[in-house]
């Protein structure tokens, strides 16, 4: 009786611990393309800054200032993203490891459910055997 419980408890706990790892690598690609999003925002706001300098040498004085710190945070932005990408690919690799768990267990109970009916057709078989042969038997003279 223990081990009808066991396979489907086992089911359950690493179903559980996959969907914490898939939950765990979405939140890094979540954090990623906001990265990337924000790099993109930066690129078309510099570019903005820059349309804008044109207009006085004075802008252009405070664009230069600007371009200085703006290269440094979009830097920051993409040292953030390639420090996330082994994070990433760590992550991906957990949720195929368990994956791999979940789908090995449900494997080992389809295979129990196959032996269970192939011994209960055997069982069938048998006693369908024994009748006819019963039967046989009886018809001899």
């Amino acid at each position: 009786m223990a081990s009808k419980r066991g396979l489907p408890t086992l089911i359950r706990l690493h179903q559980r611990i996959l969907d914490e790892k898939r939950r765990m690598l979405a939140e890094l690609e979540q954090l990623r393309s906001e990265l990337d999003h924000k790099i993109l925002m930066l690129d078309a706001e510099i570019e903005r800054e820059r349309a804008a300098t044109h207009v006085s040498t004075e802008a252009l004085r405070q664009f230069t200032a600007y371009l200085s710190g703006a290269r440094q945070r979009r830097g920051i932005m993409q040292q953030t993203i390639d420090e996330l990408a082994p994070k990433i690919e760590a992550a991906a690799n957990a949720v195929s490891s368990a994956f791999q768990d979940v789908k090995r267990y449900e494997i080992a109970v389809e295979m129990k459910l196959r032996q269970r009916k192939a011994a209960a057709a055997h069982a069938e078989q048998a006693e369908l055997d024994e009748v006819a042969i019963v039967q046989h038997r009886r018809r001899r003279p």
